[in-house]
């Protein structure tokens, strides 16, 4: 099942290679270790500077080493050993460790960015060479697990790049589904999409269904 009016060619159901490439138990702890840090270092001005500072130039050089996922995990593996050797001995007043895990999140945010851009441009190769006018180029989860996880995909028009996001969430109540639909863009020269207004939000999938044709067409 692909959800309520999809249609196109595409990915279906699938996560994003950018999920899969990284152990989801990597990407909790970057997200501890940025919760924790930056509320610390926002508190503390006499360390707020030095902990930034470092973080970018750790940041930089993790561009620099790691142009892949596999690389950015390696990268990782090494903790707080890769924080020690930017600061020079310097002491930014935080745990490097927490230092090294903030630098490697914002990294693997942009490796994941480029990756979900790619995906994009071949999905519109893809349905292009098919002749289709439309193609699902992205897509999360699974519309048969929402709203408990969420579901989001994104469909294009293959010629202009006008997309539609379509996402499925639960209400206020946790109780019942919240079908979303976005407008969007994506730039058919790097694949980055920009997210514009608000097309609708239902309870029903009907009408969803309705609003993405009206919307298509």
């Amino acid at each position: 099942m692909a959800g309520p009016g999809s249609g196109g060619s595409g990915p279906q159901g699938s996560e994003p290679r950018s999920a899969a490439s990284i152990p989801r138990a990597v990407l909790r702890s970057w997200d501890e270790a940025e919760a924790r840090l930056f509320p610390t270092i926002m508190a503390r001005p006499d360390v707020y500077q030095q902990a930034v500072g470092l973080i970018q130039r750790l940041l930089g050089r993790l561009r620099e080493t790691c142009p892949d996922l596999p690389s950015l995990l390696a990268a990782h593996e090494r903790g707080s050993d890769l924080a020690d050797e930017v600061a020079g001995g310097a002491d930014a007043g935080v745990p490097p460790g927490l230092v090294a895990a903030a630098a490697c999140a914002m990294r693997y945010r942009e490796l994941a960015a480029a990756l979900a851009a790619q995906g994009r441009l071949a999905a519109l190769t893809r349905a292009r060479d098919q002749g289709e006018s439309w193609a699902v180029v992205e897509e999360t989860g699974s519309p048969d697990r929402a709203p408990f996880v969420p579901y989001q995909r994104i469909e294009a028009e293959v010629g202009s790049g006008r997309a539609l996001i379509i996402s499925i969430e639960p209400d206020e109540t946790l109780s019942r589904a919240v079908y979303r639909l976005d407008q969007g863009q994506i730039d058919l020269a790097t694949g980055g999409l920009q997210v514009g207004e608000a097309a609708g939000s239902f309870l029903d999938p009907d009408a969803l269904t309705a609003a993405l044709r009206d919307a298509r067409g």
